[in-house]
């Protein structure tokens, strides 16, 4: 198996000149700054000759003092090696371009859409460079740059206008800078054609009509806005709208201690809340160049496996009520089994949801007397009546018809979208961050990678049942293996980690969530980016909707599990 350092070898013979500088972190961590005109090739000869068949993300950074925008591209392989290469292209700030990764990935679609109506950096060759997250008033205004000045001012709230209409009806907008307003300039709106628009430019005859799931909707799992352009009782094309619970959160990080930060990780999604947390410590942890005692590593362990047990349970009950017939009565049930497990999160991180307990350098504190008896109990319970939840689907013929060959994607499909998670090893990708990207006490644990071959609705419910037993024997092989000893590193109480960047990764309930950070010697972060497991499998929906029944919408899109907070972070 290569090791980071072959990679480099292996890109500085075939692009001679072209990588300006490189860092091998680790065997399995490589970091590259490429020519931007040699981008493109390089990541295909990265897919093609050294098995990088993995588009993780890309993060866009303002360096507003050097006048320059960076790009970092994250390619990873999914069965090939464990390497990760961060690719860094570097373009002039006041007219930022670099080349779109979309002919090679699919997936590189949302990404680079984000950079663009954030930073303002054009992707040539992009299809499709329309807004995601924002609404219109801020299409164009670049927010996440560091100059930007579109955020009211917190005693006069001069830059945002309220605005009632005659229904009564408050909308907001942000007003023009006080350098605008002396020069006389106008910002004009970048012309595109809006979201309704791009929708009927798809319908070709009177038997065509479009239909509106959502934004708050029975059947769509989160508020987001699924359009469907249905011919008779088929859709022909899905179109998908995000950004409704946009809460800035990574913006908010980079104004905010690093400490403080890890409050936001919880508010991503309160079903993945310690695997945020643990992602987010992690990277600050290698800007660090601090290792969390052992006992600290298992305990996060402990909290993870609880944390994935708890949200499958709820992810899985809600979802089952949507289908009828006896998949209704699990939800009641599922639900009181898991007010036992967070319970026992409860007793080691003292809030119920969002808990904010990893520390750079270990967690908060240890573990309560009596945890292991209490969490011994609960854990053969979660046991028992996960094997039942398992029979009784297994027996029900209602579901059965709605879910088994309903929402069939092919290994090479889910790879090629992009997808992470139970939704990708449901598809016979054994892809599990514990195992590709080991962190903590991992390594030291007997655990299997659930997966299934059949890739449909049914066989991604069934993963997540599956992992719920294997999170149960992970915890008890901690709870029987975990050392004496101390749960935290000594650290400065202010945290000042030297100037650098870290990108670090865990498997949550989702799938892959990873945090790239970037220090520059403050006490803050000067760039936090957030590469979440569902805004991967999102981009999904569109292309998988397509030539399914309208009523097999609910078992696919359900059946991925959606965390519309996460996408809208």
């Amino acid at each position: 198996m290569p090791s980071a350092s072959d990679i480099l070898s292996a890109l500085q013979s075939a692009f001679p000149g072209s990588i300006q500088e490189s860092r091998v972190e680790s065997d399995s961590r490589l970091w590259v700054t490429v020519d931007q005109k040699k981008l493109l090739e390089i990541a295909k000869f990265l897919r093609d000759k050294q098995g990088f068949d993995h588009y993780s993300g890309s993060a866009g950074v303002d360096r507003m003092a050097d006048n320059l925008m960076e790009v970092v591209e994250i390619m990873a392989s999914y069965a090939n090696h464990n390497i990760v290469v961060m690719i860094k292209v570097k373009t002039p700030r006041d007219a930022p371009s670099v080349p779109s990764l979309v002919p090679l990935f699919w997936n590189a679609n949302w990404y680079e859409r984000e950079s663009w109506e954030m930073f303002g950096i054009n992707f040539e060759g992009h299809p499709e460079l329309y807004p995601l997250l924002l609404g219109d008033d801020l299409v164009g205004a670049w927010p996440w740059r560091k100059d930007f000045k579109g955020y009211p001012d917190t005693t006069t709230g001069k830059r945002t206008v309220e605005r009632v209409d005659a229904s009564g009806l408050t909308s907001y907008r942000i007003g023009l800078t006080d350098e605008q307003v002396d020069s006389g300039q106008i910002p004009q709106r970048i012309e595109y054609p809006t979201f309704r628009e791009r929708e009927e430019a798809h319908i070709e005859s009177e038997s065509e009509m479009i239909l509106h799931l959502g934004p708050q909707h029975a059947i769509v799992p989160g508020p987001f806005l699924l359009d469907v352009l249905v011919d008779g009782e088929r859709i022909k094309k899905a179109f998908l709208d995000v950004g409704y619970i946009h809460k800035g959160i990574e913006k908010i990080m980079e104004n905010r201690t690093y400490l403080q930060g890890i409050v936001y990780t919880d508010r991503m999604c309160y079903l993945a809340s310690i695997s945020n947390n643990e992602a987010y410590c992690g990277a600050v942890e290698r800007l660090l160049g601090v290792t969390p005692p052992e006992r600290a590593q298992y305990i996060r362990v402990i909290a993870a496996e609880l944390s994935r047990i708890q949200s499958h349970l709820l992810g899985t009950g809600e979802f089952l009520t949507l289908l009828g017939s006896a998949t209704y009565s699990p939800f009641q049930y599922m639900i009181i089994d898991r007010e036992d497990v967070i319970s026992l999160l409860e007793s080691i991180t003292g809030a119920r949801i969002t808990h904010t307990f990893v520390r750079f350098g270990g967690v908060r504190n240890d573990l309560p007397d009596g945890f292991a008896e209490q969490a011994r109990k609960v854990m053969k319970m979660v046991r028992e009546k996960t094997m039942e939840y398992k029979d009784l689907i297994a027996a029900d013929p209602i579901y059965r018809k709605r879910m088994d060959g309903i929402g069939v994607i092919s290994p090479q499909d889910a790879r090629d979208l992009g997808l992470c998670g139970p939704p990708l090893r449901a598809s016979d990708t054994p892809y599990d961050m514990r195992r590709e990207d080991p962190i903590l006490a991992y390594p030291d644990l007997d655990f299997k990678v659930i997966s299934r071959k059949e890739g449909d609705s049914a066989a991604r419910v069934d993963v997540r049942l599956d992992e719920i037993l294997e999170s149960v024997y992970i915890i008890e092989q901690c709870l029987d293996q975990i050392p004496e000893g101390p749960v935290q590193e000594k650290l400065p109480k202010k945290i000042k980690p030297e100037p650098g960047e870290a990108y670090y990764r865990t498997e949550d309930p989702r799938g892959e969530m990873g945090f790239y950070v970037v220090s520059d010697g403050s006490d803050k972060p000067y760039r936090v980016k957030v590469r979440g497991p569902f805004y991967a499998t999102f981009q999904t929906f569109t292309p998988l909707l397509e030539g399914v029944y309208l009523a097999d919408v609910v078992a696919i899109a359900g059946s991925m599990d959606a965390c519309t907070s996460e996408v809208d972070r």
